[in-house]
């Protein structure tokens, strides 16, 4: 029994040796940050991990032009890897094992099965025309495609590794982003300003949300109760009641409002804006904008890392990523990456750490 318990003490340690930042408590995180020690885009004390090691944190970026995806090493704000993709690759997403991501490649009209060890695409799946929004289900085992040029969402059996349905959102509908709760699925329509909440269980529609115009990278709240849509046409977000579809505010932001990611404490938010090139930090709590940054030529996509005290944006006007430090609100970094940079995706493993 104590030689068991000491192997599984090893185990446990050489856990923690192998995977750095990723393996941090955020109390740890918060003392290395404070001294000063591995901050984005400074050297990293030790030797950079290779692009495919499971337990780095790190940024996937599609490049629409380039026709690849840049790997970004979060520690040290480099790209320190590249997988070729099909034509015009939009968002990706990951498995709750980050073992495996899936790249939609719009003017393909397949999904890439990236294994993320090895940096290769597997295969590729073909689905509807003008691939563009994607998200996973809980198991693993559903990809949700949303397919820009017509009105289904596609899914993808990722076991299988192909087309295994479709969920039909009705004549003249057009899907673009989507967001996963439980057994509801929310897509965004930005051709006809509303938003379709479907069952995935039943495939069925069961209720639409009217938007401002032109909604586009939806997010649902950590408690499933409140949906945060960026609605272009109008430069505001709007944040409706997911259970009957009211509007319960709706916040001026810069235009062409993008996406959106909301904090952990449910009280503030940062939205992009592609065609106004900025970034707007918003207070939820009371209901206005607090502070844009401007001049982020093409702001289209965002994420945050695991501590939320940056976030990662991509500027498809000048082919970077702009770090954005969350306390000052000010961009302290960019990254030079592929062209035409479209959405961005963290891979980190859940659970314990997220310093980076």
């Amino acid at each position: 029994m104590r030689a068991n318990k000491k192997l599984i003490a090893a185990g446990v340690i050489m856990a923690m040796l192998l995977s750095g930042c990723a393996m941090e408590t955020k109390e740890q995180a918060k003392a290395r940050l404070a001294a000063g020690g591995g901050k984005t885009g400074e050297s990293a004390a030790a030797a950079q991990p290779e692009a495919g090691k499971l337990t780095a944190v790190q940024f996937y970026v599609p490049s629409e032009k380039e026709n690849n995806l840049s790997v970004i090493d979060v520690p040290t704000g480099k790209v320190v890897g590249t997988v070729k993709l099909s034509e015009a690759p939009s968002t990706v997403v990951f498995s709750s094992t980050m073992r495996e991501a899936y790249a939609a490649n719009m003017n393909s009209s397949t999904v890439s099965i990236i294994n993320t060890q090895t940096l290769k695409v597997e295969k590729e799946v073909p689905v509807g025309p003008m691939p563009h929004g994607m998200v996973l289900s809980p198991d693993n085992k559903t990809l949700y495609v949303a397919a820009v040029a017509d009105q289904f969402v596609y899914l993808v059996d990722t076991k299988e590794r192909k087309e295994a349905g479709t969920i039909d959102l009705g004549t003249g509908a057009k899907t673009n982003y989507m967001s996963l709760f439980g057994d509801r699925l929310y897509i965004s329509d930005h051709e006809n300003n509303k938003v379709y909440v479907v069952n995935v269980k039943t495939k069925q529609t069961v209720l639409t949300i009217p938007t401002g115009k032109t909604p586009r990278a939806v997010k649902v709240s950590d408690d499933g109760k409140k949906l945060f849509v960026p609605s272009a046409g109008d430069g505001t977000l709007e944040t409706y009641n997911t259970q009957d579809g009211k509007l319960i505010s709706k916040i001026a932001v810069a235009a062409g409002a993008t996406d959106v990611v909301v904090a952990e404490d449910g009280q503030s938010a940062i939205v992009t804006s592609m065609e106004g090139s900025a970034v707007t930090f918003v207070d939820l709590a009371n209901g206005k904008p607090v502070q844009t940054i401007d001049k982020l030529a093409g702001a289209r996509h965002i994420s945050y890392n695991r501590q939320q005290t940056k976030a990662y944006v991509t500027l498809s006007g000048s082919n970077e990523v702009a770090v954005i430090d969350t306390q000052t609100r000010q961009a302290v970094e960019r990254i030079k990456v592929g062209t035409v940079p479209h959405g961005i995706q963290i891979k980190a493993l859940p659970g314990i750490g997220g310093s980076c």
